[in-house]
């Protein structure tokens, strides 16, 4: 995997936007969990990021869909070398 998020940072995410989160890796057409945050819900979930072997999954009634993607998006970032 490229940048993994590491669990305090789902957690972070959890608690802020009051969602369950997760971390899967692709194999294959299946979707293997890596790690988890929040409260587990009875509510369908969503993707709502996908790269070729990574997706994250959020469960939650109401939540800023944009905020947390961008927030994955910049936590998956590879880091920048700096010379």
């Amino acid at each position: 995997m490229a940048n993994a998020i590491s669990t305090f940072d789902l957690e972070r995410l959890a608690r802020k936007y009051g969602v369950r989160i997760w971390l899967c890796r692709r194999i294959g057409r299946r979707w293997s969990f890596v790690e988890g945050a929040g409260v587990e819900r009875v509510l369908p979930s969503e993707l709502i990021y996908e790269s070729a072997e990574t997706g994250v999954f959020v469960q939650g009634e109401e939540f800023d869909e944009a905020g947390i993607k961008a927030e994955v998006i910049s936590l998956l970032q590879p880091p920048t070398a700096v010379c």
